[in-house]
C-alpha cells in the first residue's frame, strides 16, 4: 500500500488510545532503524506558539543540518517535515514508507504516530530536530525520545476533551513531558509555572522560564514571545546560530497571522488565547470573520473576545466530520448579538481576518488560488 493510501485509511481508523503503543513500537522501531541516532531533540510541547517557535529556532539552526517536524498540514502531508529550509517531498517521504511499512508492528500505528515515526527516520543522520508534539505531553508519540531540550510554548484550555477540564490537569498532562533541561515560555495562568518549578524539581531538570521579552513593533505580539523563547533556547545551545529572519517566516509557516493580501489577514488559532492575541494585535480595528469550527471547540467565549471588533461574521463551509452543525453555530452567534452571513468571497475596501482552525484557513486560501 503506498504512502498516500495508508494515510487515508489510517486518517479513517479509529484506533484507541494507548499511551503505551508508540513507546512499545519505538522500542523495535530505533533498534531497526535508528541505530547511531545522531540529532540533538528540542522537543515542542504547548498549547498555542508551537508552530512558529519552532521554525523560529529551526531559523536559527540554519548553519546546521535540522527537520522541523510540525502539524497538522493544510494543503499537503509533507509539510510537516521541513528540512533545511525546504519541505521534503512525497516522493522521499514515499520512499522511506516502503522501508518501514514492511516491519508488521508499523501496522499499529495511529496516523499521527505514523508522521512521527517518518520523522525519527528523516533526522536520524541531522545535527538537530525540532519535533513538535501534537496536543498531548507526556502521553504524545513525539515524548518516545528521552534525550531531548524541552521547550514548552503557552499553555492554556483547549483538547479539553482530552486533556482535561483544568489548567491545572492540562499543564501537568504536558509538563510531565519535560527533559532534563526545559524553557518556558512567557505563561497566561501563572499555576503553569507552579506545576513547572514542581516537576522540574522531581525531576531534578534545569528549568528556564522566560518572564519578559523584547518588543519589536514590526512584529506580532504573541510571535515576539515565541520568538525571544526561541531565542533563549539558542543562546543555551551555543551554537553558530544566524539571526532570526524574521520578516520569512510566514514565507515558510502559513497562518499565523499572515498577511495574504492588504486586507486579508490568515491565523490558524482556534481557542480564546488565540482570540485575545489576535485583538491585541488587531487592536480596534474593525473587521469581517471569516469563521467556522469544530464543534468541542469553546466557540461562544472565543467570539466574545473578537465581538467588539466584528463587523460580521461571514460563515465559510467547511466539510469535515467535526465541524459544528451549522444551525449550532448559528445559535451561539446569534446570543452573541453577531450579525453573520454566508461567506461572501473577499472584496476589496473590506478588512477580512480568516480564523478558526486549519480546515478553515485552507478554505480560504483554496478560495484565493482559484481567483
Amino acid at each position: 500500500m503506498n504512502l498516500q493510501d495508508f494515510l487515508i485509511r489510517k486518517g479513517e481508523e479509529y484506533a484507541p488510545f494507548d499511551p503505551s503503543r508508540a513507546v512499545k513500537i519505538y522500542q523495535s522501531f530505533k533498534q531497526d532503524f535508528l541505530e547511531g541516532f545522531k540529532p540533538k531533540v528540542i522537543h515542542i510541547i504547548g498549547t498555542n506558539g508551537k508552530g512558529s517557535t519552532g521554525r523560529l529556532i529551526t531559523s536559527g539552526l540554519r548553519n546546521y543540518q535540522v527537520l522541523h517536524f510540525t502539524s497538522p498540514h493544510l494543503f499537503s502531508f509533507n509539510e510537516r517535515f521541513y528540512r533545511n529550509g525546504e519541505l521534503v517531498s512525497m516522493q522521499e517521504l514515499e520512499l522511506i514508507h516502503t522501508q518501514i511499512i514492511a516491519k508488521p508492528y508499523m501496522q499499529e500505528v495511529s496516523y499521527f504516530e505514523y508522521a512521527t515515526f517518518l520523522a525519527l527516520f528523516l533526522a536520524r543522520d541531522l545535527d538537530f530536530l525540532v519535533f513538535e508534539a501534537g496536543l498531548g505531553g507526556e502521553f504524545d508519540s513525539t515524548n518516545v525520545v528521552k534525550e531531548k531540550i524541552s521547550v514548552f510554548t503557552q499553555i492554556g484550555l483547549d483538547h479539553t476533551e482530552i486533556l482535561g477540564e483544568s489548567i491545572e490537569s492540562i499543564a501537568k498532562t504536558k509538563l510531565n513531558a519535560m527533559g532534563q533541561v526545559a524553557f518556558l515560555g512567557i505563561q497566561k495562568f501563572p499555576q503553569v509555572l507552579q506545576i513547572a518549578q514542581e516537576i522540574a524539581e522531581q525531576k531534578d531538570a534545569k528549568l528556564y522560564p522566560l518572564l519578559s521579552y523584547k518588543k519589536d513593533s514590526n512584529f506580532p505580539d504573541f510571535l515576539q514571545q515565541n520568538l525571544s523563547l526561541a531565542q533563549k533556547v539558542l543562546g543555551f545551545l551555543q551554537t553558530q546560530y544566524q539571526r532570526i529572519v524574521t520578516d520569512k517566516l510566514s514565507l515558510d509557516l502559513l497562518g499565523r497571522m499572515q498577511r495574504v493580501r492588504e486586507n486579508i489577514w490568515l491565523d490558524v488559532g482556534h481557542n480564546p488565547d488565540c482570540a485575545e492575541a489576535l485583538a491585541k494585535e488587531l487592536k480596534r480595528k474593525k473587521i469581517i470573520l471569516v469563521y467556522n469550527a469544530y464543534m468541542q471547540k469553546d466557540i461562544a467565549q472565543t467570539l466574545g473576545v473578537l465581538k467588539e471588533q466584528i463587523l460580521r461574521v461571514e460563515v465559510i463551509e467547511v466539510q469535515e466530520k467535526r465541524i459544528i452543525a451549522r444551525e449550532k453555530l448559528e445559535e451561539i452567534l446569534k446570543s452573541l448579538g453577531l450579525e453573520f452571513c454566508e461567506f461572501q468571497g473577499f472584496k476589496e475596501g473590506s478588512e477580512y481576518l480568516v480564523f478558526g482552525s486549519f480546515s478553515v484557513v485552507r478554505e480560504a486560501l483554496r478560495w484565493i488560488d482559484e481567483r
